[in-house]
């Protein structure tokens, strides 16, 4: 792929997103780019379901008609707007599931599906390969001209696995280059368990509910899942890449995307990034999702190439598939879009335009009404951000956040742990996470997360929470980083397994153990609603903190000192819980229950004890009330500029101890009566 550059507007950022006009009488267009330009939308994703209206009439594999595509096309170009182009695949034309069946999937029942839906498509069908591509290609040749085409949009929300006899075939080829040999494969599964030896590829099949499977997680042979979950990655993202090699050969220069999602587990990210020009993700919090949960996926897409990403699509009120749809409230879809920019997104966009009248997807919110109406609040509140985002111009694009503490994120951990039959039901891998990361977000320390065989040399501290799986590779850069003066914290469930899930020799957290300087003898499962005492010496003891989940029950070696103990009344009281160890030049942290709250600030005190602000790269120059987001982004030249962004609708005070500009109202603000400037529920400031 190309090192494209981010898709901009010219002289703002991509400000709008997905619009559909096809759904809707042709003399409503005109109107709809009114509107449009009066919330100053500067750029449309459109295409993104239009394979079917390509191919009218009677149709058959050859023929495609555009001229619906071209007259939207001439419509917003004549309206002055930018164009993301999408290829149209995301969802297949009912004559081709009939007349090709291979392109259904098979689920994980083992039942062939017909048309409906989206997402529907075998990533290993030979229908699918071949017509997704050509489209995609046709589409590039036709359109690749355009002045204000900016970005190129594949499929849409990739996801979603097959079970179908092609991958099956195509998942033996992958197993066969991944292991040569069958006896080789044998071995690193340990397939003697329950008598699971291979005498040959073709024996295995895909782990699903008529083979080996216990559910859609796990099989009875871990790694028999683990590596189905790793093909299935794959092979969609080879799809993905048969249709950006199409439209390269018409537009060697745009960037090319596809739109990631929120949680999403089906997929390794990180190996996707690698093949996108700019990342880019849809971000659909809950109505009770926390700020710093939104935060760390911002940071996360960031962090798949270390670079500012695309906001492809929020909504601007409500969504529409969730449990409780609730509405953004006033103010709220401002303060997040803005969120989305403090940690790298250059782009701010939307589904949709405007808002179905039929379908699925009629409560989904969007900026104009599916009557046409634009005397809503969610218009009034749109446009109000649309000329803000006007009046920053492109000065904020291409910085990135100065981050010098890092979080390893793994997805072939999270699938480890989502595989593990046992230790207990309540292990889940992004709360694990998300415990650490809420902590330093409540301290405004950035944060950049990075893979496990990412440079951490870089980072003054390293946090690596149910690192399940550590591979040769990764035990080597973890060791380097600590012994050359890094600071890494681990967590029970960390080390567990090598990268076909079979268990270390030596105990947790081997191969890791020098660096932390203990072993993990037993782990006991906490019953739900149990939480076990955790009594810390010196920074903590005066908070009453707990452990929950697992416990880890610690042998420690003569020069690893103790930093909390179990209490209570179990065998294990008394027992060391969160420990320190000197490795090389550096301090390994070992954390050996899932903590709470108070247990974690009471961790992250001694982690980052003696560091300085700016060793970890906070904006020492502003103080805010608790609650407040405090984030900062970093320009190549050294500007600054710090968002603080009040997300839980409570407002607060922001101190300041040097003059800023404060870009949303062009005030100078700090020292004197300027000082302390009052942040409204919702409210934002971006200081420079």
């Amino acid at each position: 792929m190309t090192n494209a550059k981010m898709p901009t507007a010219g002289t703002s950022i991509l400000f709008g997103g997905d619009y559909n006009p096809e759904q809707w009488p042709r003399q409503t267009w005109d109107e709809d780019m009114r509107l449009l330009k009066e919330a100053h939308v500067n750029s449309v994703t459109l295409n993104v379901f239009s394979w079917a209206l390509l191919q009218p009439g009677q149709p058959d594999e050859d023929t495609y008609d555009f001229t619906m595509l071209d007259d939207i096309v001439d419509t917003v170009t004549k309206a002055g707007l930018t164009i993301v182009m999408a290829t149209s695949t995301g969802a297949l034309p009912a004559w081709m599931t009939l007349k090709h069946p291979d392109i259904n999937r098979v689920d994980f029942q083992g039942r062939r599906h017909r048309h409906g839906g989206r997402h529907n498509a075998c990533p290993s069908s030979p229908t699918y390969r071949k017509f997704a591509p050509k489209l995609a290609g046709l589409i590039a040749k036709r359109y690749a001209h355009l002045d204000n085409l900016v970005c190129w949009h594949i499929s849409n929300e990739m996801s979603g696995y097959c079970y179908c006899d092609n991958c099956a075939a195509a998942f033996r080829v992958w197993l066969q280059s991944r292991y040569k040999t069958i006896e080789a494969l044998n071995q690193a599964w340990t397939t003697n368990f329950w008598g699971h030896t291979y005498h040959s590829f073709e024996e295995i099949f895909p782990p699903n509910e008529l083979g080996d499977a216990v559910d859609e997680n796990r099989s009875l042979l871990p790694a028999l899942t683990l590596n189905y979950r790793r093909f299935m990655s794959d092979a969609m993202r080879g799809v993905y890449k048969l249709e950006a090699d199409a439209v390269r050969k018409y537009d060697a220069e745009t960037p090319v995307t596809t739109n990631f999602m929120l949680d999403f587990k089906d997929f390794d990210y990180f190996e996707w990034g690698k093949d996108l020009d700019v990342v880019s993700w849809d971000c659909y919090p809950s109505y009770d999702t926390a700020p710093s949960a939104i935060a760390m996926w911002h940071d996360l897409m960031r962090g798949l190439k270390g670079a500012p990403f695309m906001l492809m699509e929020q909504t601007p009120s409500r969504a529409n598939w969730q449990p409780f749809n609730s509405l953004k409230r006033p103010g709220q879809m401002r303060a997040q879009s803005f969120q989305a920019m403090a940690h790298g997104a250059d782009t701010i966009q939307f589904f949709q335009m405007r808002r179905s009248q039929a379908g699925c997807e009629k409560f989904h919110g969007a900026i104009i009404e599916n009557d046409g109406t634009s005397n809503t609040r969610v218009f009034r509140e749109t446009a109000q951000l649309g000329a803000e985002l006007g009046g920053l111009g492109t000065q904020i694009e291409g910085s990135n956040l100065a981050a010098r503490v890092a979080i390893v994120f793994d997805w072939q951990s999270w699938w480890g742990m989502l595989g593990s039959v046992g230790p207990s039901v309540s292990l889940d891998y992004l709360t694990e996470v998300n415990r650490y990361y809420a902590e330093l977000y409540r301290r405004h320390i950035p944060v950049d997360m990075v893979r496990k065989t990412a440079d951490l040399s870089g980072y003054a501290a390293v946090l690596a929470p149910c690192l399940y799986m550590v591979d040769e590779a990764t035990a080597a850069n973890l060791r380097s980083y600590v012994r050359g003066g890094g600071r890494l914290l681990a967590t029970t469930m960390s080390s567990i397994t090598n990268e076909d899930d079979v268990c270390h020799l030596g105990g947790a957290p081997s191969p890791l153990r020098d660096i932390f300087g203990v072993w993990a003898e037993e782990t006991d499962a906490v019953a739900p609603d149990v939480s076990v005492p955790l009594e810390f010496a010196g920074a903590g003891a005066d908070r009453a903190a707990s452990g929950s989940i697992l416990c880890d029950v610690l042998q420690v070696d003569s020069d690893t000192r103790v930093l909390a103990t179990y209490g209570g009344q179990d065998y294990y009281a008394g027992a060391p819980a969160v420990t320190e160890h000197d490795f090389g030049e550096g301090r390994g942290y070992y954390v050996a229950t899932m903590p709470d709250t108070a247990a974690i600030a009471s961790v992250i005190d001694r982690l980052v004890e003696g560091l300085s602000a700016s060793e970890l790269g906070e904006a020492s120059d502003v103080t805010v009330t608790d609650g407040l987001e405090v984030t900062t982004r970093v320009a190549g030249d050294g500007t600054r500029y710090t968002f603080v962004i009040d997300l839980a609708g409570k407002g607060g005070e922001v101190r300041l101890a040097a003059p800023r500009t404060d870009l949303l109202t062009g005030r100078e603000v700090g020292g004197g009566a300027e000082s302390t400037l009052t942040l409204e529920r919702f409210g934002v400031v971006i200081l420079k």
